[in-house]
C-alpha cells in the first residue's frame, strides 16, 4: 500500500468521492483514461519532432487532469516537462518524460482498481 499512496493521493480520491459518489470518480477516472495517454503520445511525439509548444501544452494538461484524480508522482513530472519545455530545454526533459511512462501505466493501473472499487 506504500507505493500506492506514493503513485495515486488517496485524499484526492476520497475527496472525488465525497464530492459526487463512486459515479462521479468513476466518471473523472474514465475521462483520464481515455484522454491521458493521447496527451502522453503528444508529449512524447512532441520531443521527437522537437517541438516545445506542443510538449509544453500537452505537459500542462496531463499535469492538471492527473493532479485532480491524485496523481502526484505524474503531475510532479508533468510540471517539470512543462517548465523545462516552456524555456526550450527538451533534451533535459528526455529522460523526465521517460520515467513518466512509466509514472503513468502505475497510475493507470491504480486508477482501474479504484474504479472498481463500490463505495
Amino acid at each position: 500500500m506504500r507505493a500506492a499512496t506514493k503513485v495515486l493521493d488517496a485524499t484526492a480520491v476520497d475527496g472525488l468521492r465525497r464530492l459526487g459518489g463512486q459515479e462521479f470518480l468513476v466518471e473523472m477516472i474514465d475521462l483520464f483514461l481515455e484522454h491521458g495517454p493521447q496527451r502522453l503520445e503528444a508529449i512524447q511525439s512532441g520531443m521527437s519532432e522537437h517541438d516545445a509548444t506542443l510538449v509544453h501544452r500537452s505537459a500542462h494538461s496531463l499535469k492538471s487532469t492527473a493532479g485532480n484524480l491524485g496523481g502526484r508522482v505524474v503531475q510532479g513530472l508533468a510540471q517539470e516537462i512543462e517548465a523545462l519545455a516552456a524555456d526550450g530545454e527538451l533534451e533535459q526533459a528526455a529522460p523526465l518524460v521517460e520515467r513518466m511512462v512509466t509514472a503513468f501505466d502505475e497510475l493507470r493501473a491504480h486508477l482501474e482498481r479504484e474504479r472498481s472499487r463500490t463505495s
